[in-house]
């Protein structure tokens, strides 16, 4: 099985004058799901940022339409559209094809979620596996810091959350695996993340990752 073959979605967290940070997210038939790009800019227009996910899906990662786009941050604002024309920026989105889906945004449930994504799986990497392109989500994730006062959340003073904001509604958005048929029995999906890592090894990102003390 091709990586492009598999089922894939994207979430993000959208921001204008802050940054967005969007994540490609590939579903293996076993149950793990692997980031395969990252996307962190900011000042770019509704329109604009459509236009990119469809090239970068297409051209760069040759993966054509996704199952959906879960969105949050300032998604349902209108800040960062080109003129006024009334609409949110997630109308916009949805104006030029990408499948958006809200975000559910509970958070304690949501880093739970991302915890347990972090932890290893049967098959002896995490359930997560992210690719070495995603610097700013390898960077700030395992850094994170602890809220002081609840264990359960991050200190609120921790303003580079835009990537560890985006995995959390991509962990809330619970995909289900890609569904294979029998000719492409489960014990191929060895062979298939090699091909999806394209000879790169995955950082193996531990459930502790999260949040630092």
């Amino acid at each position: 099985m091709r990586p492009w073959d598999l089922d894939w979605f994207a979430s993000l967290d959208w921001g204008f004058n802050a940054p967005f940070a969007c994540y490609w997210w590939l579903c293996l038939p076993d149950g793990r799901y692997h980031i395969c790009r990252e996307w962190k800019e900011s000042g770019v227009y509704a329109e604009d940022f459509a236009e990119r996910f469809w090239k970068i899906s297409r051209e760069d990662l040759a993966l054509t339409r996704p199952r959906y786009v879960v969105a949050g941050g300032d998604i349902k604002n209108k800040s960062g559209l080109k003129g006024n024309k009334g609409e949110s920026v997630y109308e916009t989105l949805a104006f030029y094809k990408l499948p958006m889906k809200d975000a559910d945004r509970d958070r304690k449930n949501g880093w739970y979620r991302v915890h347990e994504l972090l932890r290893p799986s049967p098959f002896g990497t995490p359930w997560l596996t992210v690719d070495p392109s995603c610097a700013y989500l390898l960077r700030t994730l395992p850094a994170t810091p602890r809220d002081a006062d609840d264990d359960d959340e991050i200190d609120p003073k921790f303003s580079d959350d835009h990537g560890i904001e985006s995995v959390r509604y991509g962990a809330m958005s619970r995909p289900s695996p890609t569904v294979v048929l029998a000719k492409n029995p489960i014990g191929e999906v060895g062979k298939m993340m090699s091909e999806v890592m394209r000879g790169n090894q995955s950082p193996v990102l531990g459930a502790g990752a999260v949040r630092g003390s």
